[in-house]
């Protein structure tokens, strides 16, 4: 379907009743897999559990070596800064404004996933410049030893679908930043740059803190949009997105939860916007159409510090710990 073909069909989606619309109730705080690992210990053995990076490995040089591919390893270093519940050391990322744009682990995650969560933990330092990219998640077809491009392009639905667990520019509000087959495209070309859905979200990115960040991404039936993204800040649900839920209206490439009245889309038959009202408390959100092939899985983890506007000179420190990739939701570090 062509991505015109996707706004006409969103403008005449009908106003689903109630029980049509809800979400399925996602779980929260310690009810994941991680309350049964206190400390994270053994739960690289659980059967769900795809991957699990702890930063225990004896040296730097070590840790790098369980990547495909690693970008300025020289800003990486281990700390005996942790989060609560955990042990041992975090990997600390260290950028300098002039110097580079930062640095990342890059690293294939197997078969490839229909459907994975994905947990990690993340400190900002107190003087942290303006992240612009940061943690990401996703699927290339194939898979590639080395994170791929696509910067303002849509995909084609059979190559790729990532989606950026981010702390957005001076607001430090979380969300996510998605690229898929049907994401919105915005003026004055209509360049598909990453859509976000938590505009309104009031979670924030606390700045000289362990936050508990996880994110779940679920792939489509091919032929369908019932995929599905939800985001969770230390145990609670931020936001659960999937077909018919939650209501709200599109300003170009934002989701805005909640919100009715008028909406703009980008049109590439009409090269330009195409502006439409939806009722009072917005239209039930569509669905992800993440992929038009099931050979496009997830399988792949992005640890990314991408800083593009920061003094020269000014360190920005970053400490990630306690990473975990599973097929269900994981939760919070559970500790005594």
């Amino acid at each position: 379907m062509r991505y015109a073909s996707f706004v006409m069909a969103f403008l005449s989606l009908p106003i689903l009743a109630p029980a049509q619309t809800g979400a399925a109730k996602l779980p929260e705080g310690a009810s994941g897999l991680a309350a049964k690992y206190p400390g994270d210990k053994g739960i690289e053995k659980d059967p769900a559990v795809v991957f699990v990076e702890d930063f225990q490995s004896p040296t730097v040089e070590a840790l790098k070596a369980r990547y495909d591919n690693v970008v300025k390893g020289e800003i990486m270093s281990f700390s005996p800064d942790v989060p609560p519940g955990s042990a041992g050391r975090s990997l600390l990322m260290t950028h300098v404004g002039g110097q580079s744009t930062g640095g990342h682990l890059y690293r294939r995650l197997g078969e490839g996933y229909d459907k994975l969560h994905y947990r990690f933990y993340v400190k900002f330092g107190e003087d942290c410049g303006q992240i612009h990219h940061f943690f990401h998640a996703g699927g290339y077809n194939p898979p590639t030893r080395w994170a791929q491009g696509g910067a303002g392009e849509r995909p084609r639905g059979n190559d790729r679908v990532t989606t950026g667990v981010e702390p957005f520019g001076n607001s430090w509000r979380w969300d996510l930043y998605s690229y898929w087959m049907e994401m919105g495209g915005s003026p004055p070309r209509g360049q598909t740059w990453g859509n976000c859905f938590f505009i309104n979200s009031p979670v924030k990115a606390e700045r000289g803190k362990w936050v508990c960040a996880e994110v779940m991404m679920k792939l489509n039936d091919v032929g369908e949009s019932n995929g599905e993204q939800a985001l969770w800040i230390d145990g609670k649900l931020v936001g659960h997105l999937g077909k018919g839920f939650p209501k709200g209206k599109w300003t170009y490439d934002k989701f805005l939860a909640g919100e009715g009245g008028g909406a703009i889309r980008w049109d590439d038959t009409k090269k330009g916007p195409v502006r439409f009202n939806v009722p009072e408390g917005g239209r039930p959100f569509e669905g992800f159409r993440f992929r038009s092939d099931e050979r496009l899985k997830l399988n792949f983890l992005w640890v990314l510090l991408y800083i593009t506007k920061s003094p020269e000179g000014h360190v920005s420190k970053v400490w990630f710990d306690q990473i975990v990739v599973a097929r269900q939701y994981i939760g919070p570090i559970a500790y005594r």
